[in-house]
């Protein structure tokens, strides 16, 4: 008997589940750039190594002082002249006969003197005047009166202090008469000379002077007679803070004189030159190298052979002698070539002195590079599926053997200033000017008078004008410490076998 029993209902069917939404397709995704890919691993582990950052650090902060420095209104060829204006410089001038001589070498203005005797009781007439000198000789007449015998002790003139110490000299000669031969005498000329600096100018005061009036600054001095008119000490106050007109203090090539260069001037246009020289000479010499090792690696046999002796013919040219004859070339080509200017012309003469002994040590870096490289798998992989030796050579040998040429180009492109700067300081012309804004060149000049400075410390008093040697050095130390920091994390971010 069929059917339910009775009384009971049938079961309701089960619900069925709602129907999941159908997946999208999967968009085909872009391969991954390998190259981007090896960057980003060469940075994950140069991240890693501190000093690295830290001399990345510092190569950007140069490289953006550089930037600002383009945008500054300062002279790209020379260093601008600086002048103390309102420095003093006590003198006395004493002379024995009848023609008394007064050479104060002092600019054009107003001279004062006066007139004393020491013995036979004779008084000037006129015994204190004003003459002023146009540039040229001035002659003073003078009569002397015998006076009683009191005045034979009459007090010997005082020293007074002249503005101004610039040359040349201007003679002034005083023809007196009533005098007999042979009398002594003595001259004191106090001088309000007429402000000759031109340009950019500086207010000093002599060390112990009252200050002539605000935002003037002290210079030092070892006797009364004997004043560093432009030795000027960096003029950074903190209160309130200011970094006045000398932030880094004078760079002084004759202490004696009032003329002078400021240092943070020199340091600021001289990042655009020496980034632009050091970069110019280690990216043009690793181009060359890296083209030449390339194909004497690659294609081996003569080819190699060929190349590598041309390689050594120029590695056996000493690179410091063969730049001092390109520097002699430098100083007697007046003009200019390949359309340059004749201020132009010397700093490209300097990078092709330097680039023709430089390039042979990358194709040596490079050359090794590829004889390694081109036997390995992919290389091997690259010729069987029918790659031609160009393409080889421009996709996988080139590309991987440049590493070795980034750190290389590192440990080299901080030497180049101290190069500059050693020849400069032995006495080699390089550049248009002598006062050329460029880091090895002021470092250079910062230290030429070192030997005149430290002679001070024997007589006396010692001046050592310590910011103009500390600050260009270093400037070179930090630029020279940097790259080899970042060459080192570059080393071993770029090589599997260093990673840590």
């Amino acid at each position: 008997m069929s059917g339910t029993p009775s009384g009971t209902a049938p079961a309701a069917p089960a619900p069925t589940p709602p129907a999941a939404p159908a997946k999208k397709a999967a968009k085909p995704g872009r391969r991954p750039n390998p190259r981007i890919a090896q960057w980003k691993r060469t940075w994950y582990f140069l991240r890693r190594n501190t000093l690295a950052l830290v001399g990345l650090g510092i190569i950007l902060a140069l490289v953006a002082m550089a930037l600002y420095a383009a945008t500054t209104p300062l002279n790209y060829y020379t260093m601008t002249q600086y002048c103390a204006t309102s420095q003093t410089n006590p003198t006395a001038f004493t002379s024995t006969g009848v023609d008394l001589t007064i050479v104060p070498s002092l600019d054009n203005g107003t001279y004062s003197y006066t007139l004393s005797t020491t013995q036979f009781g004779f008084a000037p007439s006129p015994s204190t005047g004003n003459f002023t000198v146009n540039g040229a000789a001035l002659t003073v007449n003078v009569t002397f009166v015998a006076k009683p015998a009191s005045f034979h002790n009459a007090p010997a003139a005082s020293v007074v202090p002249t503005a101004g110490a610039a040359p040349p000299p201007y003679s002034v000669v005083f023809h007196e008469s009533g005098l007999p031969a042979g009398a002594s005498w003595k001259v004191t000329a106090s001088v309000t000379s007429e402000n000759q600096c031109k340009g950019s100018q500086v207010c000093t005061y002599l060390q112990g002077s009252t200050p002539p009036g605000p935002g003037c600054y002290q210079v030092p001095c070892t006797s009364a007679q004997v004043c560093y008119l432009s030795v000027i000490a960096p003029t950074i106050t903190l209160n309130p803070p200011t970094a006045g007109p000398l932030p880094l203090g004078a760079l002084t090539l004759n202490p004696a004189e009032q003329y002078f260069y400021n240092t943070w001037d020199g340091l600021l246009r001289g990042s655009d030159w020496s980034l632009m020289i050091s970069l110019s000479i280690v990216a043009g010499g690793a181009m060359i190298g890296l083209f030449v090792g390339a194909i004497s690696g690659a294609f081996g046999g003569v080819v190699d052979e060929a190349i590598m002796r041309l390689v050594d013919i120029f590695l056996s040219i000493p690179q410091i002698l063969f730049v001092i004859i390109v520097i002699a070339v430098i100083t007697q080509h007046q003009g200019g070539v390949f359309g340059l200017s004749a201020a132009n012309t010397p700093i490209f003469l300097l990078i092709v002195g330097f680039l023709v002994t430089w390039w042979p040590f990358y194709a040596r870096v490079v050359r090794g590079q590829v004889l390694v490289i081109r036997e390995q798998k992919y290389v091997e992989a690259a010729r069987a599926s029918g790659a031609g030796r160009g393409r080889i050579i421009r996709r996988h040998i080139i590309p991987n053997s440049m590493y070795p040429i980034f750190i290389q180009m590192s440990l080299d492109v901080g030497s180049i200033p101290l190069l500059i700067g050693a020849l400069i300081f032995l006495g080699f012309r390089l550049f248009q000017s002598s006062y050329f804004p460029e880091w090895g060149s002021v470092s250079a000049l910062s230290v030429i008078q070192l030997q005149g400075f430290l002679t001070t410390c024997q007589v006396g008093q010692c001046i050592v004008p310590w910011w103009q040697f500390l600050f260009p050095g270093f400037v070179l130390f930090m630029f020279a410490i940097s790259v080899n920091f970042l060459s080192d994390g570059l080393r071993d971010a770029l090589d599997p076998r260093l990673r840590r």
